[in-house]
């Protein structure tokens, strides 16, 4: 389903406006102290720099239809540049290739560096509320960008996309425990949002509070995984982990936005 501009802005520009004014923004630029797990998604990619070795340090988190756990991973680093339409020397970087250490059933949906530090950081099963290998669930509202997770002992998170009219952009909000908390922006280059934003969500420290892993970057943007324990005041959840996907070779045109 196609929205026009005009549409989202009736729909959610007032309620944006009162939610900003109200000073509810919980976006933290870097995770905050104490707690900062590296984590990529994609298990075939290119970064910039150098600072990847390879190694049996890694964690994929692997997702069927019911259920997810981590398992021990690999990752094979090489040296490779890469050069974008509008640069004019390629950067040196290395391409990251990351298997799980043993083949079995179910998807890699993100990888996460093991850090002795995060002692429940550690393979095993993961108390998980949704994933992206689930059926997608909405909550019993009007709104078609909404995803519904449903919690232990009957409650319920919701995500909903927010249209900033004055802005000319879409925040991610989340409704729990009686709070919201405006997230991160979507669909930045692409100016298309659907309802792909929602990675996983579940108990990844098993502290018994429910933990979101998002994606809000299309050409651009970043993945964030936010724990319940990282949450400053009046937050449901703070940022602890954040991947910055490998750069765009294209040209963001900015032009009007499309939901789907």
């Amino acid at each position: 389903m196609r929205i026009l501009l005009a549409l989202l802005s009736a729909w959610f520009g007032p309620l944006l406006g009162t939610l900003a004014l109200a000073g509810e923004r919980g976006d933290a630029a870097q995770p905050p102290g104490g707690i900062s797990i590296e984590i990529l998604l994609g298990a075939d990619q290119w970064q910039p720099g150098d600072r990847y070795r390879s190694g049996n340090a890694w964690l994929a988190l692997v997702c069927n239809k019911t259920g997810c756990q981590l398992e021990p991973a690999k990752l094979a680093v090489r040296r490779e540049k890469w050069q974008g339409h509008y640069d004019d020397q390629p950067t040196q970087g290395q391409r990251l290739v990351f298997r799980r250490q043993a083949a079995g059933p179910g998807t890699a949906l993100a990888w996460f560096r093991q850090d002795p530090a995060i002692a429940w950081l550690q393979a095993g099963p993961v108390p998980t509320y949704w994933a992206a290998t689930f059926r997608k669930k909405r909550p019993a509202t009007e709104g078609t960008l909404e995803l519904a997770i449903d919690l232990p002992g009957g409650a319920q998170a919701t995500l909903v996309p927010l249209f900033d009219a004055e802005g000319g952009r879409f925040l991610l909000q989340l409704r729990a425990q009686g709070k919201r908390q405006l997230l991160d922006e979507l669909g930045q280059c692409s100016r298309t949002v659907s309802t792909d934003y929602l990675v996983w969500a579940g108990d990844l420290d098993g502290d018994g509070q429910a933990d979101y892993l998002i994606n809000f970057a299309d050409e651009v943007g970043e993945a964030k995984l936010y724990l319940a324990r990282a949450a400053a005041a009046k937050e449901i959840a703070g940022v602890a982990g954040v991947y910055v996907p490998p750069p765009f070779g294209g040209e963001c045109d900015g032009e009007g936005w499309v939901a789907r």
